[in-house]
């Protein structure tokens, strides 16, 4: 009798659906309670493994925050900077060049929801300021995009704090639809840009 044949592919797709599991339970906690709200015993509880389990795919904070934020990255689909002409597209009229850089990145706060939300405890992870780092850029990657050679880098980073996540909120927390914040803040960032003109 032939000794049975191990199938390696079969374990390395049970380990990375338990993987996913976790990251899942992760992702799903870290948006209801925060990344400090959350221990490894409510991940291990949410995902359906013991605590060991949860260690063993992820020994630390440090390894474990990257997976999470990529799959919340995947789901909320950010713009890159890349993209700004392409979303910007034909548009030579500044308000119409500004809405659409907000409904670009409105749509992505919309859809990242409470993940892209952090505390100021959250700030102190490398990762966190990493990734706002990087989101401010992107922000100011598209304004500069907009607006074209209308104003310099200083106005340009100006501009852009009517297109930060933080007043997203503070409009949506007011009432205003996704649509209705698009428009209030590009109205506000052509008036800004062109008083000085």
């Amino acid at each position: 009798m032939m000794p049975r044949k191990y199938d390696m592919s079969r374990r390395a797709a049970a380990r990375e659906e338990m993987r996913r599991r976790i990251v899942e339970a992760t992702a799903k906690l870290h948006g209801e309670r925060g990344v400090f709200g959350t221990s490894w015993r409510d991940i291990a509880d949410e995902a359906d493994v013991s605590v060991a389990t949860v260690y063993s795919y992820f020994p630390s904070l440090d390894q474990l925050l990257p997976a999470c934020g990529q799959l919340v990255m995947e789901r909320a689909r950010p713009p890159s900077p890349d993209a700004a002409p392409a979303v910007i597209g034909d548009a030579r009229d500044l308000l119409e060049r500004l809405r659409r850089v907000a409904r670009e990145l409105f749509g992505f706060y919309e859809r990242g929801g409470p993940h892209l939300e952090v505390d100021a405890r959250e700030r102190e992870l490398p990762g966190v300021r990493e990734w706002e780092e990087s989101q401010r850029a992107t922000v100011l990657a598209f304004v500069r995009e907009a607006l074209a050679h209308r104003a310099d880098v200083r106005k340009a980073r100006l501009v852009s704090a009517f297109f930060d996540l933080p007043t997203y909120k503070a409009l949506r927390t007011r009432g205003a639809s996704p649509s209705r914040a698009a428009e209030t803040v590009a109205e506000l960032a052509a008036c800004l840009v062109e008083r000085d003109e």
